[in-house]
């Protein structure tokens, strides 16, 4: 293999975490922390910012995507081997928390164009519920997302195009899934975005 084939995919990856992170603080309401708890306050905050509450929801899937797509390229440039056969299984799984993200973008796009009414026609006796309805398609994505970089990094180590970083990240991302879903029972989408930087750092200076 010629490591300069590499080079671009790392790059490109580099490009999807800084588009994940201006999508995590293009609304107001993510910018928060902690994270609003009231439901009164978190309408007002989408409400008031509908252009950044639209700008995330939209760039989220279409980072999601870009990363599964920068994924099957890498997959195409590693030998037909059992690094392969994993990296084309990481590859669907991140296709699949894309998909598994779209009602989450869907639910938050009609937020926003709700928002002003909801906040209009409150009744502190019966809030409506802002953001918890699409909880279980979120540890879904999370999964998925943690599962793909986890057998990416496996393959590239295994192919010997990160020997040592491949493993890291597939350390990590297993790590996070155990200790997110069974110890928080919560997971900051931040650190997906970390664990990818390693991989695109990684594969920007393969020698």
């Amino acid at each position: 293999m010629k490591p300069h084939i590499f080079h671009a995919s790392g790059i490109a990856l580099l490009i999807n975490v800084i588009i994940f992170l201006i999508s995590a603080s293009a609304a107001a309401y993510f910018r928060r922390w902690p994270l609003p708890s009231d439901p009164l306050e978190k309408l007002k905050l989408i409400a008031n910012d509908r252009a950044g509450w639209t700008a995330q929801a939209i760039l989220f899937p279409v980072v999601y995507l870009g990363t599964a797509v920068t994924f099957a390229f890498i997959t195409a440039k590693l030998p037909a081997t059992g690094a392969r056969w994993l990296a084309i299984t990481a590859t669907l799984l991140f296709f699949a928390g894309f998909l598994f993200w779209l009602p989450i973008s869907i639910d938050r796009l009609r937020l926003g164009a709700n928002a002003a009414e909801l906040v209009q026609h409150n009744n502190p006796a019966s809030p409506p519920a802002i953001m918890v309805n699409v909880s279980g398609v979120f540890w879904a994505n999370t999964l998925c997302i943690l599962a793909a970089q986890a057998l990416m990094g496996i393959a590239l180590a295994w192919a010997g195009v990160l020997p040592v970083s491949g493993w890291v990240v597939a350390g990590t991302a297993v790590g996070s899934a155990l200790v997110g879903r069974l110890a928080w029972g919560d997971w900051p989408p931040f650190m997906r975005y970390m664990i990818l930087l390693v991989i695109a750092i990684g594969l920007m200076h393969v020698t």
